[in-house]
Order: C-alpha cells, then sequence, then structure tokens
C-alpha cells in the first residue's frame, strides 16, 4: 500500500506536472499569440499612421502645388497687364512724338520760306546799294567811267561772274562766304 500510495502519488504528481507544463505551454501559446497579435496591431498602427502621414504631406504638397500656381497665374497676369499698359503708353508716347515732329518739320518748313524771303530781299537791297554806291562813283569820278560807259576795263559784274559762286538754297552762308 505504501507502495501503491507512492506510485500514485508519483503518477499524481506527474499528471501535476503534466498540467502544469500544459497549463505554461499554454500560457506561453496564448502570451506569444497575444504579442503576435499586439505586434500585428501596432505594425498596422505604424502602417495607417505612416499612410496618414504620407497622405498630409501628399495633401500639404498639393496645397502649395495649388498656392504656387495660383501666384504664378497672379504674376503672369499683372506681367501682362503691366506689358499692356507699358505697350498703351509708348504707343501714346510715339504719336506725340510724331505730332511734335510733324509740327516742327512745319515750322522748319515756314522758317525756311521766310528766310528764303529775307535773303531775296536783302539781295535786292544789296545790289540797290551797289547800284547807288556805283552811281555815286562815277559821279564823283567822271574821267574813270570810259565814254561807251566802260569803267577803264572793268565792268560791272553780274551774280554769275562774281567771285563767290552762286549758292544753292540748300547750302548755310555763313558771314557772307562759303563754309
Amino acid at each position: 500500500m505504501a507502495q501503491q500510495r507512492t506510485t500514485g502519488s508519483v503518477e499524481s504528481a506527474a499528471r501535476h506536472i503534466e498540467q502544469i507544463v500544459q497549463a505554461a505551454e499554454r500560457t506561453a501559446e496564448q502570451l506569444r499569440a497575444s504579442a503576435e497579435e499586439r505586434a500585428d496591431d501596432r505594425i498596422a498602427e505604424a502602417e495607417r499612421a505612416a499612410t496618414m502621414r504620407v497622405q498630409a504631406a501628399d495633401d500639404e504638397a498639393e496645397l502649395v502645388r495649388a498656392e504656387a500656381a495660383a501666384a504664378a497665374e497672379e504674376a503672369k497676369d499683372k506681367a501682362a497687364s503691366r506689358a499692356r499698359e507699358m505697350i498703351y503708353e509708348a504707343r501714346i508716347a510715339t504719336r506725340e512724338v510724331l505730332r511734335d515732329g510733324e509740327t516742327l518739320s512745319g515750322h522748319l518748313r515756314e522758317l525756311s520760306d521766310s528766310l528764303r524771303a529775307n535773303a531775296e530781299r536783302l539781295l535786292l537791297d544789296i545790289r540797290a546799294a551797289h547800284a547807288e554806291m556805283t552811281s555815286r562813283l562815277d559821279r564823283v569820278d567822271p574821267d574813270f567811267a570810259a565814254p561807251d560807259g566802260d569803267r577803264g576795263g572793268r565792268r560791272p559784274r553780274t551774280p554769275q561772274e562774281s567771285q563767290e559762286p552762286e549758292i544753292p538754297e540748300f547750302i548755310p552762308r555763313q558771314g557772307g562766304r562759303l563754309r
């Protein structure tokens, strides 16, 4: 009997140990499953967080791109508007320059006509003064003039025979001499 008890006790202890080992294995399996589940949850949470961060970064990048595109469009519109303004102002300026040039050209034509008329009057006055002076000289020294009106081999010069050639209208005179 004592041996039966001992054998029963050993068997009981072995069953008890086996139960403890099985419980430990179940607990270890549960802990491992729980740890894997928590790890999977954490991985899934990290993936969701990463996806949300990527989406937030994409959204922010799209917002920045949209703002940049809007700013670029606004700058382009302002530049085009300013360019149109400058072209309009340039056209006004060119019209004013043309109008001023035409006015100046007209004034120069009038001045040219006036100068030409004054030059002709001056030449007539000079010829008249020359004739008057020659006539007075002839009266003062009648012997100098030849009977046929010849002035001692000198005769009055015509404008074509004067020492200064006739100056065309378009060449200005300076001090009565050719330039």
